[in-house]
């Protein structure tokens, strides 16, 4: 069942949509334009069936700097669902929030190349939007180029905006430092067989939905995934991850002259929402909202990502690709 959006896309029995205002990741403040990240507010429209009238809400995503002749974001198409539509080139209603952190004045959108929600909700690989801005930018941001390669990196960090459960806000982006999990068809590697040992019902409830997740994705290799597992392959709520507020932050490597680029963006979180006595790390004081098991990235160098990303670059978007290579550690210069 799909309900109203709350970025990020959450799945849950079936694919549903989180409602929590609770967001990003339990990890370090960057300056958002040390990362060339930012936060998007984004106005939606809902009609409501049942008193036959329209509901206004707002949502905030986060959004990865790919250009700057002119200002290009990469943000997920999932976060303008429902979105509010003007002028006569019906271009969504949103703005960068704060613009001023990052030098950026004068912003006008000028194009949105994005799917509608029906088709992202039924193919992942459908989920990344493409925003050109007239705009005038006064700082040294560097634009993040799109890396070309398939080989999975030992670390990368991810950011996003918002703020998890227990923390501060915060007018900059989190980031966090990851392990990528290395064979998304092993369902242990998001809840290992100890998990099953304890709950052996609930562990194959977990994982029929997580196989369902991988039917939403009609190609290979077409997502990044994370755990949150910490060192001792125990699941632990403060392991830096992504969740709700943080679609469409970026998904970073570092190359062999200390730069960043762009592997993926935050897509999906998934949660299995079922809390068991059995499983120890429900015993802590901690709202579901803060128990996202896995985050999935879009792999922008997926051949269907890659061929929108080339027309919309084709189209006036100001997207650049690269294969350079990386540090042997991709991880925080």
């Amino acid at each position: 069942m799909l309900r109203r959006l709350m970025p990020v896309l959450v799945v849950c029995v079936g694919l549903t949509v989180g409602h929590s205002s609770q967001a990003v990741i339990h990890g370090l403040t960057f300056p958002g334009v040390a990362i060339s990240t930012v936060k998007l507010s984004i106005q939606h429209a809902h009609f409501l069936q049942s008193a036959e009238k329209w509901e206004y809400y707002d949502s905030i995503c986060s959004a990865a700097i790919v250009g700057l002749k002119p200002l290009t974001l990469l943000t997920a198409a999932h976060c303008l669902k429902e979105v509010r539509l003007t002028g006569p080139k019906d271009l969504p209603i949103l703005s960068i929030a704060q613009p001023e952190l990052l030098g950026i004045e004068e912003i006008n959108l000028r194009q949105a190349f994005y799917r509608p929600f029906e088709a992202v909700s039924e193919d992942l690989t459908q989920d990344v939007a493409v925003l050109v801005f007239d705009a005038k930018v006064q700082s040294a941001i560097q634009p993040l180029p799109i890396r070309l390669d398939d080989q999975l990196p030992e670390v990368l960090m991810i950011c996003g905006y918002g703020r998890g459960y227990g923390e501060a806000d915060t007018r900059h982006p989190r980031c966090g430092e990851r392990k990528p999990v290395r064979d998304l068809s092993d369902f242990y590697q998001v809840l290992p067989k100890t998990y099953r040992d304890m709950d052996e019902m609930l562990h194959l409830q977990a994982q029929t939905q997580f196989l369902y997740t991988q039917e939403l994705v009609h190609a290979e290799k077409a997502l990044l995934a994370v755990n949150r597992l910490n060192e001792a392959d125990q699941y632990d709520h403060t392991v830096p991850m992504p969740t709700v507020g943080d679609s469409g932050g970026p998904w970073l490597v570092i190359n062999a002259k200390g730069q960043y680029e762009l592997l993926a963006i935050t897509s999906l979180v998934e949660r299995f929402y079922n809390p068991s006595a059995h499983w120890p790390f429900f015993q802590k004081q901690v709202p579901l909202s803060e128990y996202p098991y896995v985050a999935y990235g879009l792999r922008l160098s997926h051949p269907e990502v890659l061929g929108f990303l080339q027309y919309a670059q084709h189209s006036g978007a100001d997207i650049r690709f690269t294969s350079a290579p990386l540090f042997p550690y991709a991880g925080r210069p």
